[in-house]
């Protein structure tokens, strides 16, 4: 979220402009918002904890015995499958269609590498007011 997104959202939203002058619970507000994905590696114990026994045996078994996921299984015995790559997405969509592991249980994966974008008070102050003190959204009126 860049500053003129914030002054935006702050200009246009009665919520935060009561948040004012507390640019810290603006930060933190504004930071619920928006998410991305991040480099996540996952490995075999963390996705058993995630999706369960059942679940997560299952995939291995399926992932084991796929030609094409050859080289996937040592990657999860190593901790190192990234979740956040375009191509461990559409292996689990695939997965999926297969029927090894439910819609849920890929979703539930996926989360672990969505994280919400922070936004720094710095850039709130910087949306608010110009250098020189003054203000710098519009408030509806002033």
């Amino acid at each position: 979220m860049d500053i003129a997104d914030i002054r935006l959202a702050i200009e246009s939203e009665p919520a935060l402009q009561a948040l004012l002058p507390n640019t810290q619970a603006i930060a933190a507000e504004l930071s619920t918002r928006d998410t991305h994905k991040v480099p996540f590696e996952i490995g075999v114990g963390l996705i058993l904890e995630t999706i369960g026994l059942e679940s997560g045996n299952a995939l291995f078994d399926a992932i084991k015995a796929t030609p094409e996921f050859r080289h996937v299984y040592p990657l999860l015995e190593q901790g190192q499958l990234d979740l956040s790559s375009p191509l461990v997405e559409i292996a689990l969509g695939m997965l999926v269609q297969a029927e090894v592991i439910s819609n849920s249980d890929m979703q539930i994966l996926l989360s672990l590498c969505i994280k919400p974008v922070d936004v720094p008070e710095s850039d709130v102050k910087q949306a608010i007011w110009h250098d020189d003190g003054s203000l710098a959204i519009n408030l509806g009126g002033e």
